[in-house]
Parts: C-alpha cells; sequence; structure tokens
C-alpha cells in the first residue's frame, strides 16, 4: 500500500502540469510526462523485480539484531512536540506564514527565467531619422572596432536593414557578439562594461536585446486614439527614468523622420485618366526597384541574380528630378508626375505598429541589475500606470507581450496545475486509506517544503524564476512520499492493537533511515548542479538549490510534526464518526445470510 501510495502521489502531481497552457507550458510539458510515465515503471520494479533479487541475494540471520533505537535529541524532540501539540502546530504555523511574508515583501526577486551566460549577446542598432545605407554602415564599423578591442571578444556579426521588430528599416541594423570560451567575465558582466564606450559612438542608438530585437522590458499600450496613446507613452517614459533596475530607455516605435509625401491631384488625374496606383508604381520603381519577378536576370552558372533598376540615391532626394518622372495616362499617352500629384518633404511615423488591430506604442527598457518580475511590479506601482489599469485614461490599455506575457500565464498557471495535483493526491489516498481525514495528515506535509526551498533562494541570492516552480513541483511530490511512509505504517501498527502514541513512535523509528536516506541521496544527486558545474547550469541552478533546501526543512519538520498532525486528525476523526454513524444503517451478522424460499413466501403473503 504504501509502494502504491507513494507512485500514484507523485504521479498524479505531474500529471496536471503536462497541460499547463502557453510559452511556460512547453517548458513543463516533457518535464511531467517524463517524470510521470518514469515513477509508474519505477512501480512495476518495486513490486516486481525487487523483491525477486531481493529473494536473490539476501540471506537470513540466525541471530536477527533488535530494531535500532532513535537518536536520543530525536526522541526527546518528538516526546515534547506530542506532549505540546497546540504549541508545536503554532510554531509550525508562524514559520510557514513567515515564509509567505518573506516572498510577499519582495525579499526574493521574480523572474521569467534566471540570467544566464550564453556567451553571446545582440545588440540593437538605430540610426537617426533618414540614415542612410552608408551612413549605417559607419557607425557599425566604429562599433565592430571598439567591440573587437575587447580580448574577450571572438566574432562580431552585423546585419543592417533589419532589426528591433519583424520588418526591415535602413536605419536600423542588428549586431552578434560571439565571446570567447575562456574569458574572465559573464556575459551580463561584459555587456554592462562594454556600454560606457559604446554610448560614446555619435549618431547611433545601442541597444540590449534578448533575442533578435527584443528588449528586456517592453511595455506595450493599445488604443485607437492616436493623440492619447503618444501622450501616455511620452509621460510613461518619464515616469519609467525613476525606476531602479532600468536603463537606456526609449520609445517604440522611432522618432518620425522625413519621408516623400505624394497628394494627388484629383481634377488633373481624373481629366488625365491617371489611378494612383499608377502613380505609387512609378514611384516605386523609380526610388525602390521594381519587383523580382518583373525585373530582367543576369544567369551566371547555376545563379540568376535579379537587376533592379532605380535613380540614384541623390536623385531619389530631389523633388526636382522626381516631379520630372513620366506616368502613363488613360489615352495611352503619359504626363509628368508634377502634373497629377503635389510632392513634399515632411516628417512622418517611422512605422505604424499595431497590436489586436489597435495601434501600438511601448517603452522599452534594458534591465541593470533587475529581474523582469521586480522591475515589472515597480512599472505597475507609477502612477500612470495605475491610472492605465484603472482605465481613467479612456481608450488606453496595457498589453503584455513577450516575457511579461510569459511571466503573467507561469504563475496562475502553475497555482491551477498545483491546485489540480493536490485535489487528485487527496483523491487517490482516500480510496487507497479509505479515510477521508488521513490524508489531510499527509499534505500537511508540503507547506514544510516551501520553507526551505524559500529559505534557501534567500541565501543563495537566488530569484523565484520558471525552475524553482519545477523544484517545488519535485518538492511536494517527495514530501507526500516521505509523510505517507510515516502514516502507513502508523496506522498499520494501530490496527494491530497498538496505543496510537505508541504507534508514532516506532512509525518514526522504523520509517526515519529510510527518508533520511532518500533526502541524503537526493541532495547529494542535486548538488553539483547546486554549485553551478558545467555550460548552461544557470538554469539548473535554482531548482537544485530550492530541492535541496525543501528537502532538508520537509525532512527535519515532517519527522516531529507529522506525528502531531496525525494526532489532531485521528482524534477529530474519532469524534465526528459516531455523528455520520447515526445516518448510516448498522450491519448485523445475518445480513451476509442467504436468503431462504420459505422467507420470500412468507414475505409475499398478506
Amino acid at each position: 500500500l504504501a509502494v502504491v501510495a507513494c507512485t500514484m502521489s507523485i504521479v498524479v502531481v505531474f500529471t496536471p502540469v503536462s497541460f499547463m497552457p502557453g510559452i511556460s507550458g512547453q517548458f513543463f510539458k516533457e518535464f511531467g510526462l517524463t517524470v510521470a510515465v518514469a515513477v509508474l515503471f519505477s512501480l512495476v520494479v518495486a513490486r516486481f523485480l525487487t523483491p525477486l533479487l531481493a529473494a536473490y541475494f539476501l540471506k537470513p540471520t540466525a541471530h536477527p539484531k533488535p530494531p535500532a533505537q532513535m537518536p536520543a535529541f530525536y526522541r526527546r524532540s518528538l516526546h515534547w512536540a506530542l506532549e505540546h501539540m497546540w504549541a508545536s502546530a503554532g510554531i509550525a504555523g508562524l514559520m510557514v506564514l513567515a515564509t509567505i511574508v518573506l516572498v510577499g515583501v519582495g525579499a526574493l526577486p521574480v523572474g521569467f527565467q534566471p540570467v544566464g551566460d550564453p556567451g553571446y549577446l545582440y545588440i540593437d542598432m538605430q540610426g537617426p531619422p533618414g540614415a542612410t545605407q552608408l551612413d549605417m554602415e559607419t557607425s557599425v564599423q566604429r562599433v565592430t572596432r571598439e567591440l573587437l578591442n575587447h580580448s574577450e571578444v571572438k566574432t562580431v556579426f552585423a546585419q543592417i536593414g533589419s532589426g528591433g521588430g519583424d520588418t526591415s528599416e535602413p536605419n536600423r541594423g542588428t549586431l552578434t557578439i560571439i565571446l570567447n570560451d575562456k574569458r574572465e567575465h559573464t556575459t551580463e558582466q561584459f555587456k554592462s562594461m562594454i556600454w560606457p564606450a559604446l554610448r560614446k559612438i555619435p549618431d547611433v542608438r545601442l541597444t540590449a536585446a534578448v533575442d533578435w530585437g527584443s528588449a528586456d522590458i517592453d511595455v506595450v499600450l493599445s488604443s485607437e486614439n492616436a493623440a492619447a496613446l503618444d501622450a501616455t507613452q511620452l509621460e510613461l517614459e518619464h515616469e519609467m527614468r525613476t525606476v531602479k533596475g532600468l536603463a537606456n530607455l526609449r520609445p517604440y516605435p522611432a522618432a518620425p523622420g522625413p519621408e516623400l509625401v505624394v497628394r494627388p491631384k484629383p481634377d488633373e488625374a481624373a481629366r488625365l485618366g491617371v489611378g494612383s496606383d499608377s502613380i505609387a508604381s512609378v514611384l516605386r520603381v523609380a526610388t525602390l526597384g521594381d519587383i523580382d519577378p518583373a525585373v530582367a536576370k543576369f544567369s551566371e552558372g547555376k545563379r540568376r541574380l535579379p537587376i533592379r533598376v532605380r535613380l540614384p540615391e541623390y536623385a531619389r532626394r530631389d523633388l526636382a528630378v522626381l516631379s520630372q518622372l513620366r506616368v502613363p495616362t488613360g489615352s495611352d499617352g503619359s504626363t509628368t508626375l508634377a502634373s497629377v500629384a503635389d510632392l513634399t518633404f515632411a516628417s512622418g511615423p517611422s512605422r505604424i505598429s499595431r497590436y489586436g488591430r489597435e495601434r501600438r506604442a511601448s517603452v522599452q527598457a534594458d534591465l541593470n541589475g533587475a529581474l523582469l518580475g521586480t522591475a515589472t511590479a515597480e512599472v505597475n506601482r507609477l502612477p500612470i500606470m495605475k491610472k492605465i489599469i484603472a482605465g481613467e485614461i479612456p481608450g488606453v490599455r496595457r498589453s503584455n507581450v513577450g516575457q511579461a506575457e510569459a511571466l503573467a500565464e507561469l504563475i496562475p498557471a502553475f497555482l491551477g496545475a498545483i491546485v489540480t495535483g493536490i485535489a487528485l493526491i487527496y483523491s487517490v489516498l482516500v480510496l487507497l486509506f479509505g479515510s477521508f481525514f488521513k490524508p489531510i495528515t499527509i499534505l500537511a506535509a508540503l507547506p514544510l517544503s516551501i520553507i526551505g526551498a524559500i529559505l534557501a533562494l534567500i541565501a543563495t541570492q537566488q530569484a523565484i524564476t520558471m525552475p524553482v516552480f519545477i523544484g517545488i513541483l519535485m518538492l511536494f511530490g517527495i514530501t507526500a512520499k516521505n509523510s505517507i511512509l510515516l502514516v502507513e505504517f502508523a496506522i498499520e501498527d494501530e490496527r494491530s492493537g497498538t496505543p496510537r502514541v505508541q504507534a508514532l513512535m516506532n512509525a518514526c523509528r522504523e520509517r526515519a533511515r529510510p527518508i533520511v536516506m532518500t533526502t541524503v541521496a537526493m541532495a547529494a544527486g542535486m548538488l553539483p548542479t547546486a554549485l553551478g558545474l558545467g555550460q548552461g547550469s544557470e538554469f539548473r541552478k535554482p531548482m537544485a538549490i530550492a530541492v535541496i533546501g525543501g528537502l532538508l526543512s520537509s525532512t527535519v519538520l515532517s519527522l516531529v510534526l507529522i506525528p502531531v498532525v496525525y494526532e489532531f486528525v485521528d482524534s477529530f476523526e474519532h469524534w465526528i464518526t459516531p455523528f455520520f454513524g447515526r445516518l448510516i444503517t448498522k450491519r448485523s451478522a445475518e445480513d451476509d445470510l442467504p436468503i431462504r424460499e420459505d422467507e420470500d413466501v412468507a414475505a409475499e403473503a398478506p
């Protein structure tokens, strides 16, 4: 029963996690399925293979040793806890409450993923409005030279004409910096070290990017009212500059730049039969070149290169030249562009971004020694953000994107999966133990594991990130298993006629060793990961620290407090059972006797 109960409790914890939605669900899905299937196979091994091996390798003992005695300190602690049940329960409750308060007051920062050391970083480069390709190439050469002056830089790859989003822009670019394998600084330390020199380069804005063009923190606003959106974005940028942990704030989209504005003359265009599509086609071919399927091709071996013809750069900036372009008319003739349209240069948005079919604007920033969750919480406390969340600014709303959206999905989804898993554990244990109250004793041990996990994270200055949630899942399964070992032994000992207190003492004496062995083995296996050994250990390190801390606290506290909880629950069960027993028909010895035919006839007679 103990083996089956332990296995099923771990399986039902991890099964709901396999159905978590969103990006975080992709991380938990494989983890949950792997653990659930592996534990089911371990059940088969424990029920079949382990007894077989024991039958062949274990030898009978002619003079069995008496059962080992409990250590004096443990025995005295257990006696005190059982004699002072209310004090023990109060101390445990205060410890759990203090742990929750520590998390609530911000003793631990919150983020989506831990800061890693991948050995490479991305830099988004943005030139001034109207910057040409030659200007961007000059800026790239300056940035590249500055980066290559550092001995830790191995390669710099630059790409002009893209970056910072999902479309190409001539005044933007992306740099990928590959660091040497053997270096003195981590990726984050190197990034902080090079910023002072990079920001001295003129005519270019350089910002760190988590991925291709994505910022560390991106506060996105959406609205159909462009004027209100721009004003809110400006106020948000000003207030975000007061938030510690944020650096290099910038609005997105970028500031307006010069653009060519063409306004058709309706009367003249209608008289000559010139449509707006003809005007757009002429300007597109002259400034950008025709599309690839419509241009001539140059063949070189197996390659076919499109030949794109357009006006030289100086002509594309000259309104006098552009106004003399020939536009086809409806009478198979042509006329000048100036006769059917007015051409001017004016400032305009570099791009119009939309989110959910609404105008979108955002304020982006780099994290400077802060985590995403902590910085997001600070931003949400700003006065302008409180107005937006409360709906005091009509038509302007906040939209979570990127890692902020993933973090917002992670915590509710994880809590939902945990609640579902605990409910499944309770259901399975009710079926196995035949009691609605005994499983409460087992579930009472789950909060005890959180105490050590949080204290271990605080001591090692780690943040609460997604690997920590994975570690908490492992803790819940192992803690439930240890409690089942104690409770199942105590129940069986009570059924054999042993008094309750003595049964609990026997359970702690017999089950303490396997519980401690499980804890030591698990902690030893997690120790190399907790020390951060190996490449990519930054992701696994917080998980291992949380697991080791939770194992230590749950083991020490469970061996003392679970018997106390068992006393409470068992006493309550014995007290309330008679009240419910009145609603149930009492069983008699004649209920199982076969019904005779003469009794049936007598029952049917009037």
